[in-house]
């Protein structure tokens, strides 16, 4: 599949989604070119962004940042059948498409989130957002 395929199915996938958290952010398509056999290393998507050399990086599995972000009140996958499909639609892409999904988490003074995996070419490829928590609008597990 080539990059102009893994973008519209991508797209088509978060069509109408909002990332929810004390913004509503939309998605955006990413692809990250990588020399032939290298494993995207953080510095990479921290480069991609545009953010200084050297900036932390958070790197959760896909289970783990979309955990992370149900616990938010806000959240309205919770709310309706529908939010709860349109994500579970969404995930259940980003799996087909992309091998080794992870999430990038570059934090200053709001979250940037890039959803990567590889691609069938080689490349990286996914989706990126922003979000931002107030750690009172977390619900206790």
């Amino acid at each position: 599949m080539n990059k102009e395929q893994l973008q519209k199915e991508l797209m088509q996938a978060v069509d109408g989604l909002l990332m929810q958290s004390e913004i509503e952010a939309p998605f955006e398509f990413v692809y990250l070119e990588q020399p032939q056999g290298r494993q995207l290393r953080p510095e990479d998507v921290v480069e991609h962004a545009g953010k200084p050399s050297g900036m932390a990086v958070k790197v959760h599995t896909l289970e783990e940042f979309l955990s992370q972000m149900q616990g938010v009140d806000s959240d309205v996958r919770k709310s309706t059948p529908d939010g709860q499909a349109a994500y579970r639609r969404l995930t259940e892409t980003l799996l087909r498409l992309l091998q080794d999904v992870k999430v990038y988490s570059i934090t200053q003074i709001g979250t940037e989130a890039y959803i990567l995996g590889k691609a069938e070419d080689g490349n990286y490829a996914g989706l990126r957002t922003m979000f931002i928590q107030d750690e009172a609008s977390i619900k206790e597990e």
